[in-house]
């Protein structure tokens, strides 16, 4: 089954000293996954429904200080939740599963 999932989230940010031009971070709080079956021809399955799941998330990465205004940022998340079943008996499993979400990006600080 192919589903698209949106993600709201609140974490603590906890900031330790930084080190040179690098500011590590770790965070860690909860949030909601919403899973959407896309209806994709190959992916659908009759009678699947949205669903939200409640997730713990963690993480931590650092930014990197390229001038006072702009970093480069790494990050990794992970979010831990209950599978989503789309309401159908057969999917329903009741196991928890993980998420990695790896990001880099570019900080613009203001």
């Amino acid at each position: 089954m192919q589903a698209n999932v949106h993600q709201a989230t609140g974490a603590l940010v906890a900031i330790p000293r930084r080190v040179f031009k690098l500011h590590p971070y770790f965070l860690a709080g909860a949030g909601a996954l919403v899973f959407d079956p896309t209806g994709n021809r190959g992916g659908f399955v009759s009678g699947a429904q949205s669903q939200s799941r409640a997730a713990f998330v963690y993480g931590g990465g650092a930014d990197y200080d390229l001038s006072i205004h702009f970093a480069l940022r790494a990050e990794y998340r992970g979010f831990v939740y209950g599978r989503p079943d789309f309401d159908l008996a057969s999917l329903h499993s009741g196991a928890t599963t993980h998420t990695a979400e790896p990001s880099a990006g570019i900080v613009f600080r203001f």
